[in-house]
């Protein structure tokens, strides 16, 4: 077993664990396996059907780091998150965390956080999905509506996308996704199946 981190057996907890931030999942998906995707983690399950699973445990969240160098009584923030659903999180020179007399939502793009002292240091805006993550757009769908162990995707993109693959509402993870050009794509199964291929 590889660990990067601590384990303690008894109270059964990972700590200190550490994730690389990956755009795409890993070839070879493992159950138990936990990966860091595009800003969201998820762990492979094995359900019902022959093929693992990529389930996700969090949502995407967001982040902007605000220094203030200068002590002021009222920090003007452009985080430019694009959303007036932000957490404010803020430290002091010392990084002690401090209790903001007030937050203001200037806009979706700009707060402003006010002290009853002026003070220096620095803030966390955080923000994330309340509705849960942005549903992706799809260059083009495709859908095998016979059982096949091989399903030959034609989409004519001009380059190589992210491809993900639902059997049912699950997204699951195939033997081989093969870019054989760049508007042509092999997904291959260890047994037939029908679904639907989404490409972005």
């Amino acid at each position: 077993m590889k660990s990067y981190g601590h384990i303690n057996m008894q109270q059964n907890q990972l700590q200190q664990a550490s994730l690389e931030q990956v755009t795409e999942f890993p070839t070879i998906p493992v159950v138990g396996q936990l990966v860091f995707v595009n800003k969201v983690l998820y762990i492979c399950v094995e359900l019902n059907v022959d093929l693992p699973v990529w389930v996700p445990l969090t949502r995407e969240i967001e982040m902007y780091m605000h220094t203030q160098a200068v002590a002021g009584s009222t920090w003007t923030i452009n985080h430019n998150l694009h959303t007036t659903f932000v957490i404010p999180q803020v430290y002091d020179a010392n990084n002690i965390g401090v209790l903001p007399d007030e937050v203001t939502v200037v806009s979706p793009n700009q707060i402003t956080i006010a002290f009853g002292a002026s003070i220096a240091g620095r803030a966390v805006i955080l923000a994330g999905s309340i509705e849960g993550n942005e549903k992706p757009v799809y260059a083009y769908e495709f859908t095998q509506a016979a059982p096949s162990d091989t399903w030959v995707i034609a989409h004519n993109l001009g380059y190589n996308p992210i491809v993900r693959i639902f059997i049912g509402n699950q997204e699951v993870q195939p033997a081989t996704i093969t870019h054989n050009s760049i508007n042509q794509v092999t997904v291959t199964f260890v047994s037939p199946h029908t679904g639907s291929a989404k490409l972005i």
